[in-house]
């Protein structure tokens, strides 16, 4: 999640030079925050068992049913710091977190880290926004990075916790490690129609699933803290949960994803032709025919934290009259695009954040 009108930031330090303001002017806390994301979850204490755990019956559960596209219903974009997925219509998926029986105004999303197998409980629905995806992983298990991390983005503003009126965040993150094994077809829909451009989007074609439920392991186990987003301004506040048993993905599928989010070279296209001199008009009776010609972009200059909206060509105007404004469609990688320029993809790309200190937080290991 990346905060829209921002100052501009990139993973080219992995998150080591996050110094910046919000569109509205408030600083980013990547530097100074103390409850920051992603994590090396450690084993001592945690991983092993040995530390205090969530309690069976205030696990957080999660329901995914399948994402259907409809042509127009599910987006894949690339906002030039990740490969996204979000949709426009009443999808039914959800989160199920444990709160205190009685929360206050004042009671966290986060206050389930605190509460033992014997405190009154009630539960809270988190609903999912969009997923999106880190290569290399973001969190570490032990040490040890994975290739790559799936995130999904929750918001929370279910009125028996007031704190979250104005909403409240969750993230689920699912690891996946590279295997000798065929493509895994559950993450085919989102690499065969995601954009290289930065700043575009396609639609997922019509009658395409998603199943986002069987993305997430069957294995439920997790481990849980409170932390922060992974991209500026790095807000806090955050109920992290990560499976602790990886997904698998093929060595062809993680190199089609750090394409699509991979370093590119742009050149300009050479310049068409100088219209010719206006002629006389045309003796009374006889027909000319007229070319309208394409209006030309620019290039995008830096990554974009939005779908940049550009208005339709003269042409599509033509055929349906409409003057609203559209999300830019990408050319393939390597052919001319709608702006003059023609991108090629010269190395692999990376969009991970370096792992935060603890400072002593909680963090909580919830067996299934």
């Amino acid at each position: 999640m990346a905060e829209i009108n921002g100052d501009h930031w990139t993973h080219g330090y992995n998150g080591e030079d996050w110094v910046g303001k919000t569109g509205n002017g408030d600083p980013w806390i990547c530097k100074t925050g103390t409850k920051q994301s992603p994590i090396n979850v450690p084993t001592s204490g945690v991983l092993d068992g040995s530390g205090s755990q969530i309690a069976s019956a205030l696990r957080t559960t999660w329901s995914y049913p399948d994402l259907w596209s409809n042509g127009t219903s599910v987006q894949i974009i690339n906002n030039g710091h990740t490969i996204q997925v979000q949709w426009n219509y009443a999808y039914n998926g959800s989160a199920s977190i444990a709160i205190p029986a009685n929360p206050t105004s004042t009671t966290p999303i986060t206050a389930v880290l605190a509460m033992g197998a014997t405190d009154p409980a009630d539960r809270v629905t988190a609903v999912p926004l969009q997923f999106h995806f880190h290569a290399t992983s973001e969190h570490m298990l032990a040490g040890k990075i994975y290739p790559l991390e799936l995130h999904i983005v929750h918001r929370i503003t279910d009125p028996k916790l007031p704190a979250c009126a104005g909403g409240c965040f969750s993230v689920i993150g699912v690891l996946f490690e590279v295997d000798n094994v065929p493509d895994n077809l559950l993450l085919e829909p989102i690499l065969q129609n995601a954009p290289t451009r930065e700043g575009t989007m396609f639609n997922l074609p019509p009658g395409a699933i998603i199943k986002l439920g069987e993305l997430l392991p069957s294995d439920r186990d997790y481990v849980t803290y409170e932390g922060s987003l992974t991209t500026p301004p790095c807000s806090e506040g955050l109920l992290w949960h990560v499976l602790t048993t990886p997904q698998k993905i093929s060595h062809s599928q993680w190199n089609r994803y750090r394409q699509a989010v991979g370093i590119k070279e742009c050149s300009v296209n050479p310049s068409p032709p100088s219209p010719p001199p206006p002629r006389p008009p045309p003796p009374a009776g006889l027909s000319i025919g007229v070319i309208i010609g394409h209006h030309h972009r620019r290039m995008l200059q830096s990554h974009e934290e939005e779908l940049l909206p550009i208005s339709r060509t003269q042409q599509d105007m033509d055929q349906d009259q409409q003057t609203k404004r559209y999300f830019r469609r990408m050319a393939l990688t390597n052919s001319p695009n709608p702006d003059g320029f023609t991108c090629q993809v010269v190395a692999f790309g990376q969009n991970f954040r370096n792992t935060q200190s603890i400072n002593g937080r909680p963090v909580k290991l919830a067996l299934d």
